[in-house]
């Protein structure tokens, strides 16, 4: 039956077997805000550094700092894509054995094997790529203004805490409830660990 199915076919009933959009929401908004996190983290450290010794930090520094915090961007969006890949393969074939035993059969070649591979892909994929552009959005402003440090530094702070309400409201909208509270509740995350990392970079 699946040979007889078209492509598009074939993905929408890999997506209702495996229920693909909740996975797909829920890895999007940890690896969004793993990425916005992490990254904002170092440039909270560095601005706090700046601000308390008065450092002055040059373009040839920034340039140090953004190649650091894309490199962290991109070992991240690696790990979590692996991670989720080597999570995701266990968890499936587990429900691969269970029905395996219910059914007292294989499942090899069937719809529900290849809907199950095609979920471990898809899941590693979205868990990799969702941190790269929430983690690369703290960094432009210290590309776009690198002979500023503590104006791009605020700017990337304030940008980060925007996108993370976003990502709040975005949840709230999902599990239809109060947007704003869900908006103000990652901020709040985002503000602490903002407060952590001035902490950090101040002793």
């Amino acid at each position: 039956m699946a040979n007889q199915l078209s492509l598009q076919e074939r993905l929408r009933m890999y997506w209702q077997i495996t229920e693909l959009g909740a996975l797909t929401r829920r890895y999007i908004v940890i690896g969004a805000f793993d990425g916005a996190l992490t990254i904002v983290a170092i440039v909270l450290a560095a601005l706090a550094g700046a601000m308390l010794f008065g450092v002055l930090v040059n373009p040839s520094e920034l340039d140090i700092l953004v190649r650091a915090g894309l490199s962290a961007a991109v070992g991240l969006a690696l790990s979590s894509g692996w991670g989720a890949y080597e999570a995701e393969r266990v968890e499936r074939k587990k429900e691969i054995q269970y029905l395996e035993q219910q059914m007292q059969r294989p499942m090899d070649g069937c719809m529900v094997d290849s809907a199950v591979r095609f979920a471990t892909g898809w899941a590693s994929f979205i868990h990799g790529i969702a941190p790269l552009p929430a983690a690369i959005l703290p960094l432009i402003p210290l590309m776009l203004f690198p002979w500023d440090f503590l104006f791009a530094g605020f700017i990337s702070v304030s940008i980060t805490l925007v996108f993370l309400f976003l990502l709040g409201v975005w949840m709230g909208r999902i599990a239809k409830t109060n947007i704003l509270a869900g908006g103000l509740r990652i901020v709040i995350v985002g503000l602490i660990t903002a407060l952590i990392c001035l902490l950090i970079g101040a002793y």
